[in-house]
């Protein structure tokens, strides 16, 4: 079996994401220390719509991206995923208001912050389809850096210490991060497709957009209403601190994620561009074999930690338990998002859109039994029997495409 060595645009990418890490780490640490509990569900909240409408956005301007560049130039799909992420941004932040997911008081900044992070987004999937991994994991960089950088200047030099402050903090760094993110891609718009004999129209670019997209966006719209949906009904049940205590736990998880998150871009441009089936399924295992030796162990540190460290560190009390309850979850979390990026390269999204939704009504059918009686641990329970669904889901799929 081919054995995949970790060169230097993987070392790039962890020790980006390790970077990454321990910024985003600075900056909760800020929110928990002035925010609190019922802040940090309120930034939560808003973080949600923020993320429904880069998950709408994604139809276009995401997952598919990667795919469609092996037969088409930037410029055939530019200003069609512009325009796209300009719509979402309306129609998204107003359902969610509507279905009441988000507060109405989140409405216009959930738009225009989605709108730009929709950008990036677009904008780093170019990257990561013209394999400039490193280019993408520095523009990530960026972004966490002078959101830390706009919150700490918020908070203390302007004493403007709220959710709104927040708000403000974010808007400031996603601005910057957009345009530097347009210089990035100076020069490339009229590069040529990543596959040697891929030359299709731009129709055609527009309709593969919106086929792979769409499939891959559900799934992604399904993940997003997996990870955060204990948001909203722990808001219901537990009040706003009780989606802030999660919503710390979530954190955690998602710094633990951080190494498949790292190697994920490589799974996908690597296999968006193999000969074979079997060459696809040998990169894939071996970027899944270094995802889990870096993530059990991370996890197994994190079950360890006692409650009075994480009280000390956040100011917040009760991580410990739900972090434990989520801890299978987040292994299988990992997996999910090897195989998703082997799928997704490979253009096979329905998997992903499927198993995201089985994950979503796993969360929901447990989270509306355990929630109400065991709130924050409760939910922990929901999101590990969801995240261990999909997984599963996905070894299955990956084993029949």
């Amino acid at each position: 079996m081919r054995s995949i060595q970790l060169n230097n645009t993987s070392k790039h990418s962890i020790a980006s994401r390790l970077g990454l890490l321990f910024i985003t780490l600075a900056t909760v640490l800020l929110n928990t220390h002035y925010l609190h509990a019922e802040g940090m569900g309120e930034v939560a909240l808003l973080q949600f719509g923020l993320l429904l409408v880069t998950g709408l956005a994604g139809f276009v301007a995401a997952s598919a991206v990667v795919y469609v560049r092996r037969t088409n130039s930037p410029k055939d799909i530019r200003w069609f995923a512009y325009g796209w992420c300009g719509v979402s941004a309306f129609v998204a932040s107003s359902v969610g208001v509507a279905l009441d997911a988000i507060p109405k008081v989140w409405l216009y900044h959930a738009a225009v912050l989605g709108l730009l992070q929709s950008i990036v987004i677009f904008h780093s999937q170019l990257l990561i389809a013209s394999g400039k991994i490193k280019t993408n994991n520095n523009l990530q960089l960026i972004q966490v850096s002078l959101l830390l950088v706009a919150v700490f200047v918020e908070f203390i030099f302007f004493d403007n210490d709220s959710a709104l402050g927040f708000a403000k903090a974010l808007g400031e760094a996603l601005s910057i991060t957009t345009l530097v993110s347009f210089f990035m891609l100076r020069g490339s718009w009229r590069d040529k497709p990543t596959l040697e004999d891929g030359n299709c129209m731009r129709s055609d670019a527009r309709k593969k957009l919106l086929t792979h997209g769409t499939l891959g966006s559900t799934g992604s719209i399904l993940q997003l209403l997996t990870n955060r949906s204990n948001l909203s009904l722990l808001d219901n049940y537990a009040g706003s601190a009780g989606a802030g205590l999660y919503a710390v736990v979530y954190y955690g998880a998602e710094a633990i994620w951080s190494v498949a998150r790292a190697l994920a871009p490589m799974v996908n441009s690597e296999v968006a561009k193999s000969d074979s089936q079997e060459e696809a399924m040998k990169i894939t295992k071996e970027y899944l074999k270094h995802t889990l030796l870096f993530t059990i162990p991370l996890v197994i540190v994190a079950c360890l930690v006692p409650e009075s460290v994480y009280l000390l560190i956040f100011s917040i009390d009760g991580v410990s338990c739900p972090l434990r309850l989520l801890a299978p979850g987040i292994v299988a979390g990992a997996v999910s998002i090897i195989i998703a990026h082997h799928l997704s390269g490979i253009g096979m999204h329905k998997w992903n859109a499927y198993t995201s939704g089985l994950g979503l009504i796993v969360l929901i059918s447990v989270g509306y039994y355990l929630i109400e009686d065991y709130k924050v641990c409760g939910a922990a329970i929901a999101a590990s029997c969801a995240y261990s669904a999909q997984a599963l889901g996905l070894i299955i799929g990956l084993k029949k495409v």
